[in-house]
């Protein structure tokens, strides 16, 4: 009896021990307050991004940009926007648009993306690759794989300069841009920055 006593004993002990840590991690999570969200990741860089396995929706995409992305492109949480749709005039033209447009601007700097909204096949898509690259005033920079065929290209004015990357995704032709004055951002700062907003946009355009 003796040793059943012990063995009782014992159980109760393990018992108490266990309830009381349950206790207390409930009571730690109850008076910690609510749970802070995790912090947002950090942005791919666009040669470790892979895009030819990605499939954008050729459909509006502006409102679901991460307000961090924007903040990232242009600089600040304070910008304007000027989005624009499919049969819409593109801002600061009389041409009717065929794309989904988003525009984010402070000043000077912008922050672009759109989508083609017919379909795009290969052979059209190497034939915009080609064109922008004879773009005059404009020199190609690597776009790794946003998506395929794809295309970078940095562009020069007496304004600044504009950092633009178009690829095809399945049979959607994107294309996103930043631009800013060249006292602002040098080159090679504005093709990084241009190279995260463009693989969020890639990512958001091609999430459900």
């Amino acid at each position: 009896m003796a040793r059943r006593t012990g063995s009782v004993r014992t159980w109760r002990s393990v018992c108490a021990v266990a309830w009381a840590s349950l206790a207390g991690a409930l009571l730690a999570g109850c008076g910690g307050g609510p749970t802070p969200p995790p912090a947002a990741p950090e942005p791919t860089p666009l040669a470790s991004y892979d895009g030819t396995v990605a499939h954008v929706e050729r459909i509006s995409f502006c409102s679901r940009i991460p307000a961090r992305a924007v903040l990232e492109a242009v600089g600040t949480k304070d910008v304007t926007t000027a989005h624009y749709g499919n049969g819409e005039r593109l801002p600061g033209t009389e041409d009717l648009s065929h794309e989904y447009g988003c525009v984010f601007a402070h000043g000077d700097v912008v922050a672009r993306s759109w989508v083609f909204v017919p379909p795009v096949t290969p052979a059209q898509a190497a034939q915009l690759v080609a064109a922008a690259r004879k773009t005059p005033g404009c020199h190609t920079t690597p776009a790794a794989r946003f998506g395929s065929p794809a295309v970078g290209t940095v562009c020069s004015s007496s304004a600044g300069r504009t950092v633009t990357y178009r690829g095809l995704f399945g049979d959607a032709w994107l294309a996103c841009s930043v631009a800013a004055p060249a006292k602002e951002a040098s080159e090679a700062d504005l093709v990084a920055r241009a190279g995260d907003w463009c693989v969020q946009v890639a990512t958001t355009a091609s999430s459900s």
